[in-house]
């Protein structure tokens, strides 16, 4: 759960307009260099490990070309995404088809037809190696649309198109303004 704290913000001083009430002093001359005092604000910052965060060009660009019931699973996926990879995950434990399509409620066929499109798409990436001598296969969510954590690894970007700027249904325009 996200802890609120009180956030404070710099304001700027004119120190030679402060006196200090006890002694009769300037600001200035008791703190020579001053220019700012930290203050209290009526906002709260909170703070969380659990934090989802969306790019809404790219949440556009989702809800143009999947349907209704797509852009749910797809932001079911958008709360699974763990590490520098934004690789999806069950728990502690990286999901695989199997585990991800029980987690979506998708038919065999369906929940393959559902991958293939967001690959098309450039949702998600599958990365393939060898872990222990035995095969796994991993999938990449697009950071562009949703991650977790403020870095991610710079490998991820050139697996995937910048969705925040691709076309919206076939239009010349882009939707994002730089």
């Amino acid at each position: 759960m996200a802890n609120p704290i009180q956030k404070t913000v710099k304001k700027k001083i004119d120190s030679t307009k402060y006196v200090n009430k006890d002694t009769g002093e300037l600001l200035s001359d008791e703190v020579p260099g001053i220019n700012s005092v930290q203050v209290k604000d009526d906002l709260m910052v909170m703070h969380s490990e659990e934090y989802v965060i969306l790019d809404s060009h790219a949440l556009t660009y989702i809800a143009e070309n999947f349907s209704q019931v797509d852009l749910g699973r797809i932001m079911q996926m958008t709360d699974m995404t763990k590490g520098e990879y934004n690789i999806l995950f069950n728990g502690n434990n990286p999901h695989s088809d199997a585990s991800l399509m029980k987690v979506l409620v998708y038919s065999r066929n369906k929940f393959a037809n559902f991958m293939k499109r967001l690959a098309k798409k450039s949702i998600i990436y599958y990365v393939s190696g060898f872990l222990n001598e035995e095969p796994v296969k991993y999938i990449m969510l697009n950071p562009h649309l949703a991650r977790k954590r403020k870095t991610i690894h710079k490998e991820c970007f050139t697996k995937f198109d910048d969705i925040r700027t691709k076309k919206i249904n076939g239009s010349n325009e882009f939707e994002k303004s730089e």
